[in-house]
């Protein structure tokens, strides 16, 4: 963007004239002499409409583009931003969910089951059917943090932490 902008200022400033001086010495064999000489050199920018006015138009245009370019991708990354955030958000919600909803109620229902299969009113299929929901939701909790970490790892890794 700077490059952009230096480029436009190069291009009105040779809309300008440009004034240089020159001044030299040449110490020359002694049959001709020493020799000093000066000089005046003033560039006259003639035919602006056709030589600079095109040349700052385009360095102009390169700029608005290079600006354009930079706010599509801020917005790209703003994007991407908010939608890792919703499924972290998202993410996070379903693996509370499941720790304080969940898991306890098949632990309470796997004792329960056993409490039933003590008292002789529910078979041992039961039991087992139960216990095994407890292992699947404890497995299913653990792939649900595993979601939550990643999220946050890669929010972190892509955008940075908060090191406030």
């Amino acid at each position: 963007m700077a490059q952009a902008e230096a480029d436009v200022a190069v291009a009105r400033a040779d809309k300008r004239p440009d004034w240089g001086f020159d001044v030299a010495y040449q110490r020359r064999a002694e049959r001709y002499g020493d020799m000093v000489s000066a000089g005046v050199t003033i560039s006259l920018p003639l035919f602006t409409g056709r030589r600079q006015d095109p040349m700052i138009a385009a360095s102009a245009a390169t700029a608005a583009a290079a600006l354009a370019n930079q706010e599509d991708m801020r917005r790209a990354l703003l994007a991407d931003l908010e939608a890792g955030l919703a499924d972290h958000d998202m993410h996070h919600e379903q693996w509370v969910r499941a720790r304080d909803t969940l898991l306890p109620l098949a632990r309470n229902r796997a004792e329960l089951e056993t409490a039933s299969y003590a008292a002789g009113r529910a078979g041992l299929l039961d039991v087992i059917e139960a216990q095994t929901m407890v292992a699947d939701i404890e497995l299913q909790l653990l792939d649900r943090e595993a979601d939550v970490a990643r999220d946050a790892a890669r929010l972190v890794l892509t955008f940075g932490g908060n090191n406030q």
